[in-house]
Formats: C-alpha cells, sequence, structure tokens
C-alpha cells in the first residue's frame, strides 16, 4: 500500500498536470492565461467584484485591474458599482465580451466535458467531491500549520 506521502505527491503531480494542460491549449490562442481565466469567471453570466475573482481565480489584482481596464476600452466588459459598498464595481460581459468568450470558451468547454464523462464513467462523480474535499482539506491544513508556528 502507497504512503500518504507518495499518494499526496501523485496527486500533487496530477493537478500540475491539469494546470500543464491548459497552459499548452492557451499558448496557441491569442489570450493570456488570466484573460483566459477571466473569461471563463465571468462567462457565467454572473457579476463578480475584481476582489472576488482576484480570490477565486488567482489572478493577481495588478494584472486583473490591467485587463479590466483594456477590455473596458475595447468595450468587452463593464464594471457596475456594487449597491452598499464604497468602491466595489461588478464585471459583466458586454455582448460583444460574450461573443469573445463563445469563441474561446466553447472548444475548451467540449474537451473538458468529454474529459469530466469519462472520468465519471470510469470513478463515478464522487471524484469531483473527493477533489473538492482534497482542496478544503488542504486549506484548513495550511491555516493550522500556520496559527500553530505564530504561537511558536
Amino acid at each position: 500500500m502507497e504512503s500518504e506521502r507518495l499518494r499526496a505527491r501523485r496527486l500533487i503531480k496530477a493537478l500540475f498536470k491539469i494546470d500543464e494542460v491548459y497552459f499548452k491549449n492557451e499558448q496557441n490562442l491569442n489570450l493570456t492565461g488570466s484573460e483566459l481565466c477571466l473569461l471563463y469567471a465571468l462567462d457565467d453570466g454572473e457579476p463578480r467584484s475584481q476582489r472576488q475573482i482576484s480570490e477565486e481565480w488567482m489572478i493577481s489584482k495588478t494584472t486583473l485591474n490591467t485587463i479590466v481596464k483594456k477590455w473596458e476600452r475595447q468595450g468587452l466588459l463593464v464594471q457596475t458599482k456594487i449597491p452598499g459598498t464604497r468602491r466595489e464595481m461588478a464585471l459583466t460581459l458586454t455582448e460583444e465580451g460574450r461573443r469573445v468568450a463563445d469563441l474561446y470558451n466553447e472548444p475548451v468547454y467540449k474537451v473538458e466535458t468529454a474529459a469530466v464523462a469519462r472520468t465519471v464513467e470510469k470513478y463515478s462523480e464522487s471524484f469531483i467531491e473527493a477533489i473538492e474535499y482534497f482542496g478544503r482539506s488542504l486549506q484548513e491544513e495550511f491555516e493550522k500549520q500556520s496559527a500553530e508556528e505564530g504561537r511558536s
């Protein structure tokens, strides 16, 4: 039976493989990885603040702000004030932004859908729950470690 260390290493290598696949795909496109992440993040039609996107999609605030300003000038997105906040703005794709998102995201969604279907067929949908659980557990363990080191 594999040790916990070896299992953790296999899992992390698999997650890096996923990142590698996306990275290699985005090299063939005219957008940066951060721009593709932003298109993906906004593609569900739900307005999000720059802070939310930065935290959820790991795009630095500076990079995100640069993209937002550029896309606003190009007419790909709009910012609207979030009620009840001092300065936070919600980002939403314009009609042209939706067209661009469809252009870049549809091929990705097709591949993702096929890969998920194959994986669910072999391992069941619980593999998604397991990865989500691992992500939460990893975060909790890092937070616990930080708290313990802070007391030392």
